[in-house]
């Protein structure tokens, strides 16, 4: 015998025992009652449930025109013939003999129509409810000025719920089914259509029959519950309502104060933001709600549109400003949570500002999106997002695409000099105008991204291919107004025959008749034109590299071996992959970064070096590069690094 046994775990483990078994027992005595509630019940629907089936169906009107603003017409309810002036099949009135409600029907083009809804009737069966569900079908023919009713009761499905459990669905087998046919057994009721479109009468809008509820649920712990409410607004499903009772304490709460489709959205499937934050809410202060007028105006508002109408109470705003600012904060929590708040801004002069840019904006989700990135680049930036003139600019979309500029013209910084290496080879053998329309080639990377946001396509994106000679990128521009933004063209860096690969123009429009007349003249021009001794093969770009200078002579910082001399030639071995910078090859870089990386050297000497852009390799850096040879051009002046810091400083 062990004598240092855990008795209190086997105490534990032991009553765990014992509840799974009591557990097992209740579960299979519930369902041998279950099976015999259901099964004991009579086949038929008591008739007063049918006779409230049929009087809570909607009713029909037929009309036939005898010309035009003149309609006999027949209504359902109340079998009278009445003259009409206006008709419209789908229309919904009330009858002028019966004042009841109906829906116009052209009877010329049918003879009948049918509809039908889902009911319920709730009954007790000693601690434990039974729910019976059916389908009322009714058919409607019109023959003659007269109208012939037919109504069908198919019962699909029995529910059996104790207290505290969830239901026990029941459904009828037909004796052509094989097993068990004949008899109600356990399982869902038949599915209508197939596959996503398949559905379950449980699933619909149920309407339930309502005079029995109130002895249905008494001495019950449902009996204090909104059932009856429920089951008149939202026409909810009496069982589902049950378990949905069970698990959202606010459930009765928003039923009895009539916020309808915040209690129906706490229980839907994909309610889960919802949920969230009505576990805060302890009371109707909490939701902002302070008289049955407002309770009233809630009562179609779903809980984020609840929430948001609490936080703008506080705002200082018009009344007819109220349900815009309502759709605002709505938006700006799906986008960042309830709890986004920007420490520079309120949220209310957020949209005071959203008001002042709706001319730019009319929908709120494009505003905060902009809005955001807006700040998030002007955040990158450096810039001073409390400064007035920062976080409110007189124009949100000019501002967003300036700071957006900014932003990829800084990544794209490394390809700067070869973009403007390209530019002075080639853009005397590309820049044409027929008086109307002229061809420009940018000079540098921005010019490129800036044609990319303006144009709203993705030539930005092409600043890596042009710098690497891959692509040539050309401006198409109208020769009255060079500055405003056109067309976007691409053509293969083949300068001896024109190859035009696309002409795009803003949101990637194809080009119109007029420019590809002008593309055709191009091409003509660029084929004929002379090459004035170009050689294709070679373009030269300038770089810096930060050495050290001892003696008279250039070493490099990075081993302290490697020696380089003006006018001569150095070549490495590289191994070709941009994603990496400090790896084979010779880096350099532009004048600033060499600047910077030298600086604290007393012997530091900037050298000006040049090499073919097909032998560079643009890393995932700012503004430095890797190359497989270049040629020293000169050293820098002091004079030059000087004036270029002071410009620095500057800037």
């Amino acid at each position: 015998m062990c004598m240092y046994a855990d008795h209190s775990a086997i105490e534990q483990t032991r009553a765990q025992i014992e509840a799974a078994e009591t557990e097992i027992r209740t579960y299979g005595k519930e369902k041998k009652q279950a099976f015999k509630s259901i099964r004991q019940m009579p086949e038929e629907l008591p008739d007063f449930v049918q006779e409230w089936a049929k009087k809570s169906m909607g009713k029909w009107m037929f009309y036939i025109k005898v010309k035009r603003g003149s309609y006999i017409a027949v209504c359902e309810a109340c079998g009278k013939k009445v003259h009409l002036t206006r008709a419209r099949s789908s229309r919904v009135i009330e009858c002028p003999a019966c004042g009841a409600v109906v829906t116009l029907k052209d009877g010329t083009k049918t003879g009948g129509v049918g509809t039908s809804q889902a009911c319920a009737y709730v009954e007790r069966d000693g601690d434990a409810f039974t729910q019976r569900l059916f389908e009322c079908y009714k058919s409607c023919y019109f023959h003659g000025l007269e109208i012939d009713v037919e109504y069908h009761f198919t019962e699909e499905e029995r529910n059996f719920r104790r207290a505290a459990r969830k239901a026990t669905l029941f459904s009828y087998h037909p004796k052509t089914q094989g097993r068990n046919a004949g008899e109600w057994t356990a399982g869902s009721g038949r599915v209508h259509g197939q596959g996503w479109s398949g559905w379950r009468l449980r699933d619909r809008a149920i309407h339930t029959y309502p005079y029995n509820l109130p002895a249905v649920l008494h001495g019950t712990p449902y009996q204090y519950s909104a059932l009856d409410v429920a089951a008149e607004n939202n026409l909810v499903n009496p069982m589902f309502y049950l378990n949905d009772y069970d698990d959202e304490p606010k459930l009765e709460l928003l039923y009895k104060i009539g916020l309808y489709r915040a209690a129906a959205e706490i229980t839907e499937y994909y309610g889960d933001d919802a949920r969230r934050m009505m576990r805060a809410v302890r009371s109707l202060k909490d939701l902002g709600i302070g008289s049955r007028a407002e309770a009233a105006e809630c009562a179609r508002m779903t809980v984020e549109q609840i929430v948001a109408r609490k936080e703008i109470k506080a705002w200082k705003i018009n009344e007819e400003e109220r349900a815009a600012a309502v759709e605002f904060v709505v938006c700006l929590n799906q986008r960042s949570g309830t709890d986004f708040r920007y420490d520079f801004i309120s949220r209310e002069r957020m949209f005071r500002y959203f008001q002042a840019q709706r001319a730019d904006y009319p929908e709120v989700k494009n505003f905060i999106a902009d809005y955001t990135d807006y700040i998030s680049e002007c955040s990158l930036l450096g810039a001073n997002v409390g400064d007035t003139a920062v976080k409110t600019p007189r124009s949100l979309k000019k501002a967003h695409d300036w700071a957006t500029t900014e932003r990829k013209v800084q990544e794209k910084q490394a390809y700067e000099a070869l973009v403007a290496a390209v530019y002075d080879s080639l853009h005397t053998l590309t820049e044409w105008s027929d008086g109307k329309l002229r061809v420009i080639m940018p000079r540098s990377a921005r010019e490129i991204v800036e044609e990319g946001i303006r144009q709203n396509h993705c030539v930005g994106r092409y600043v890596e291919r042009v710098a690497t000679g891959e692509s040539v990128i050309l401006f198409l521009r109208r020769v009255e107004d060079p500055e405003k933004n056109f067309y976007t063209v691409e053509i293969k860096k083949d300068m001896r025959r024109c190859h035009i690969v696309q002409v795009r123009g803003e949101r990637n429009i194809a080009a119109t008749d007029e420019v590809n007349a002008f593309c055709k003249k191009y091409t003509r021009w660029f084929n004929r034109r002379s090459l004035n001794g170009y050689d294709g093969d070679t373009i030269i770009v300038r770089y810096y590299k930060a050495v050290h200078k001892q003696g008279g002579r250039y070493m490099s910082g990075w081993d302290g071996k490697t020696e380089y001399h003006v006018g001569e030639w150095i070549e490495v071995e590289t191994d070709g992959e941009p994603d990496r910078v400090a790896v084979k090859g010779l880096h350099v870089a532009s004048l600033e970064f060499a600047m910077n990386y030298g600086k604290g050297w007393k012997d530091a000497a900037i050298l000006e070096v040049e090499t073919d852009i097909h032998d560079v390799i643009v890393p995932d850096a700012k503004d430095q590069v890797r190359t497989r040879r270049f040629r020293v051009v000169r050293e820098v002046p002091s004079e030059e690094i000087a004036a270029n810091r002071a410009a620095e400083h500057a800037a």
